[in-house]
């Protein structure tokens, strides 16, 4: 048996072929300008990527999806229903852009609560809320008459006086995660 190996490694050829060169050396400047183009081209979204598909629920919220959820095979319990329990993570802007709450951060968790049996933040994201699937990531814009309205969000300073966390009539924006949708105990 080891004579066929020694037989079959002798019978090799032993010259090893030709290494194409260039016909010029490559600088460094050609080098990282040819680089860079090919990770543009690696980098570069497919022709079938969609831009985002805009809805609006009949409270006046609208959305649209980053990640569209799954069912999966023996959940009952994909997209929440009245008294369904749910787990989201959240993050809410103001108009300027200016993160005013989160579920996220040192100490912070996601909100675990029962669908339109407890309060969740606020009505507008209860109706977004209403047609995501478990394990979407969706964006939302609340009109002010869905979340904190002409009151706005009033909070006490440290020198006793007072100012707005949220401005009256301010357009909300939070980006949702849907984390679990389980329905309750029997």
């Amino acid at each position: 048996m080891y004579a066929a190996l020694i037989h079959a490694v002798a019978v090799l050829p032993q010259s090893r072929p030709a290494v194409k060169q260039f016909a010029a050396p490559v600088g460094r400047r050609e080098l990282v300008s040819g680089a860079a183009a090919a990770a543009a081209l690696l980098l570069e979204k497919p022709a079938s990527a969609a831009a985002p598909q805009f809805f609006e629920t009949e409270g006046g919220v609208k959305y649209f999806d980053l990640e569209v959820g799954k069912c999966g095979t023996f959940n009952v319990a994909c997209v929440p229903q009245a008294g369904d329990l749910i787990k989201l993570k959240y993050k809410a802007y103001l108009p300027s852009g200016q993160m005013f709450d989160s579920s996220e951060g040192p100490g912070r968790k996601p909100i675990a609560a029962k669908f339109k049996k407890q309060p969740i933040l606020n009505p507008g994201v209860e109706e977004a809320l209403a047609t995501m699937k478990e394990g979407g990531k969706r964006v939302i814009q609340v009109p002010p008459a869905m979340a904190y309205g002409d009151k706005g969000i009033k909070i006490e300073t440290k020198d006793g006086g007072s100012e707005y966390l949220v401005p009256p009539n301010a357009k909300l924006q939070y980006e949702l995660e849907l984390l679990s949708v389980a329905a309750p105990p029997p």
